[in-house]
């Protein structure tokens, strides 16, 4: 995973996975650049990214609220790349979903779905991709995450990386230490000096198909931060596509029948 510097330390002096957290190489993102990506956090503030892939829903990683028992305590910041100023809309979060085939010890099928309060408006989602990018693919990542491992703090502005896709040999070996990669959920990408850090957990990854952007990946974790050899690990979005829309389509129905509810006349006396 890629989580807080003191955490991502720890884990990664005992060879296990710290959650993703800040962009390192990376450059800040320009207006109007990856507008889909929302800031995830509490009371605290924001600790993860996510991905708005419908108006009223965020995809981020599992691991990002893991232990969260109450939607209520979940708060996302989108519309804006600051996450200072008072920019941007802070929206409630009504409902979690999280794979069912997730576990925090194998990081498989970290994935989780948050239903907001209402809808964000002026921001286009981006879709899922159903099929999964090939070795060499470049692709991009962004976040509010540290930009160095060992840095004191996390940037204000958005920041995005641009990455390449590893083979499941680079993958397997990159992370051997771990030894928690999983090829049928995860796919990994790296660049000399760039990454994903902590503070990036459940921000895209995104490449061009049929000139178009899609969401191919999930910022999961990795062994330290921009670390020769060691690229960082996503969640495949392809793997947990059927997941998302057939959750999708559940609550939209749930919604249609409470909102038939509500506007049902009321019975005669």
């Amino acid at each position: 995973m890629r989580i807080k510097l003191g955490l991502a330390c720890a884990l990664v002096a005992l060879a296990v996975p710290a959650p993703a957290s800040a962009v390192v190489g990376g450059t800040a993102v320009r207006a109007g650049g990856y507008a889909f990506v929302v800031a995830v956090g509490d009371s605290r503030g924001p600790d993860c990214g996510g991905t708005l892939i419908a108006p009223s829903v965020v995809l981020t990683a599992a691991h990002c609220v893991a232990g969260v028992d109450d939607p209520a305590a979940l708060h996302i910041l989108a519309g804006s790349h600051s996450l200072r100023g008072g920019l941007g809309h802070a929206i409630g979060v009504s409902a979690i979903y999280v794979h069912p085939k997730f576990a925090l010890a194998t990081m498989r099928y970290d994935a989780a779905l948050l239903i907001l309060e209402h809808a964000v408006t002026g921001v286009r989602p981006i879709a899922l991709a159903a099929s999964s990018p090939l070795a060499g693919t470049t692709v991009g990542a962004a976040g509010w995450g540290r930009t160095e491992q060992r840095g004191p703090t996390s940037p204000d502005q958005l920041r995005s990386v641009v990455l390449e896709v590893g083979t499941a040999q680079s993958c397997t070996r990159g992370n051997a230490e771990l030894g928690m990669y999983y090829a049928p959920s995860m796919l990994c990408a790296s660049n000399p000096g760039r990454d994903t850090c902590s503070g990036d957990s459940g921000g895209p990854l995104v490449a061009t198909s049929h000139g178009h952007l899609a969401l191919v990946g999930i910022t999961s974790f990795g062994l330290g931060c921009a670390r020769s050899g060691h690229p960082g690990v996503y969640t495949r979005v392809a793997a947990i596509r059927g997941w998302a829309l057939a959750q999708l389509a559940r609550s939209s129905a749930a919604a249609a029948r409470l909102a038939s509810l509500e506007n049902a006349p009321a019975p005669a006396a």
